[in-house]
């Protein structure tokens, strides 16, 4: 067994072990995408996309329009489903998502071409299909997962293999199912997405290893992103967060109350861009405190109480507890025996910057609160409890420097201001348009916020000898 596989062993042997099994074992022979091996998926998809190469940006255009409108009526079923089989998030949080990745990811429009003409003749940049992709996604955001990346990836003229997380593999293979049939309905296409029956731990070191595999994207944890990195192929890395919103003297606490709480407790916090920590200017930590708990949060103060969440929710190694990875913050409480009242959700307690809470990526609605004395020791604190990662950060100020200050130090793919962090994803508040979807940011591999150009090589056409409208000399 080489270095590879034992590494893949190693990283999804835990989440194998808690997946379910009963999926059919019955193939439909790559009817509708599904089939069940790795080489006949691949093969499927690399059929699909030689024929797909030479089609036109119109044909392109009826197959992302086809899985726009065959979902549609799906969305609130599908959130549904996602929710029972992972166990995680909310249904209304869902929506929101998919709706996001449907409707919000850039399609063909983003691939302009670019030309330089002069004396020199005409030089052509395009943008041009990889071929097969790989693609793995996480439990967090499956079906959204698997929609938006089809959609750029269909976008640049690619076809694509996806590696469902056993956790969500029900979901997957049905968003996969539907997802072909919507596309063969609308052009008789078939296979321009596929997957396997049963995930499994050798499908994805085949996957990442396949000759026809043309690049990787990898949305997940930071072994797997490592893997894709080492594969030898070119990689797309959406890796690990722990993203800080700071809050300095000037904020106006009010909305920044309002947006950290909305936005910590959206999805359960399973969104890697949602507010991970709260570093606030001493000044204003205890109204802030207060705003957040008339948002909606809860407050835990006795030192007994926090130690019980941390020893329920952070195991012996280190990582977050799987049963309490997106649930809600009432099972959280229910679970540490903490009373409460009403139904919060979100909780929020002070801690201090090396406090397990703060430098561990939870994943559930948990927010500590660290204050410092003044905003360069808060900005500081920032950078170093958001630990290198470069994923999100945000800052609540009406303090025009210290914004730009914030901005350059944190260098992340995603930096917010004065708003909730959910909106770098592309979802707005109330149904706004927040910028194009991102449900895979490239961070360990610096695309940042992927679109279909991500996915595409970038092609230089020279012709010398013309073409210009300004000068002629022959």
């Amino acid at each position: 067994m080489d270095k590879l596989e034992q590494d893949i062993r190693r990283i999804l042997s835990e989440e194998l072990q808690d997946s379910d099994n009963s999926v059919s074992a019955s193939s439909d022979n790559g009817t509708n995408g599904i089939f069940k091996t790795v080489d006949e998926a691949i093969a499927a998809a690399k059929a699909a996309q030689e024929i797909y190469v030479d089609k036109s940006l119109a044909f392109r255009n009826q197959v992302l329009d086809a899985i726009k409108e065959g979902f549609r009526p799906y969305i609130e079923q599908m959130a549904k489903d996602i929710k029972e089989e992972t166990g995680m998030g909310t249904v209304e949080a869902k929506i929101a998502k998919l709706n996001n990745a449907l409707y919000n990811t850039p399609g063909t429009e983003i691939l302009e071409p670019e030309a330089e003409t002069g004396d020199g003749g005409l030089v052509l940049y395009e943008y041009a299909p990889f071929g097969v992709i790989g693609a793995v996604g996480p439990s967090t955001n499956p079906s959204e997962t698997v929609i938006a990346n089809a959609l750029m990836m269909l976008a640049g003229g690619n076809t694509v293999y996806f590696g469902a997380h056993p956790g969500a593999k029900k979901i997957t293979r049905w968003t996969i199912e539907k997802l072909n049939e919507f596309v063969f309905k609308a052009t008789g296409m078939r296979n321009m997405v596929v997957s396997i029956e049963e995930p499994s731990i050798e499908s994805v070191q085949q996957m990442m290893q396949h000759p026809d595999i043309a690049m990787l994207s990898i949305t997940g944890g930071p072994g797997v992103v490592h893997q894709a990195m080492i594969s030898g192929k070119k990689a797309v890395g959406a890796g690990a967060g722990n993203p800080p919103a700071i809050v300095d003297a000037t904020a106006n606490i009010d909305l920044a109350a309002h947006n950290i709480v909305d936005s910590s407790s959206f999805d359960n916090n399973i969104l890697c861009t949602a507010e991970k920590e709260v570093v606030v200017e001493e000044s204003v930590k205890d109204e802030l405190i207060s705003k957040m708990q008339n948002e909606g949060a809860f407050l835990v103060t006795s030192a007994h109480d926090i130690e019980k969440i941390v020893q329920i929710t952070i195991g012996k190694n280190g990582a977050p507890d799987r049963k309490f990875v997106g649930k809600d913050a009432t099972f959280i409480l229910d679970s540490a025996g903490i009373n409460y009242t009403g139904t919060p959700k979100l909780i929020i307690l002070e801690a201090h910057k090396n406090h397990p809470l703060v430098t561990t990526e939870m994943l559930m609605p948990i927010l500590p609160v660290v204050s410092c004395p003044t905003f360069d020791r808060a900005l500081a604190t920032a950078v170093e409890v958001e630990q290198g990662l470069h994923h999100t950060a945000s800052i609540h100020s009406e303090n025009l420097p210290h914004i730009n200050q914030a901005a350059h130090r944190m260098n992340t793919s995603i930096f917010v201001v004065n708003g909730a962090t959910y909106v770098g994803t592309g979802v707005g508040a109330n149904g706004a348009h927040a910028g194009a979807s991102a449900l895979t940011i490239a961070t360990p591999t610096g695309e940042g916020t992927a679109t279909a150009k991500t996915f595409t090589r970038r092609r230089r056409l020279n012709s010398p000898e013309a073409f210009s409208l300004r000068s002629w000399e022959a």
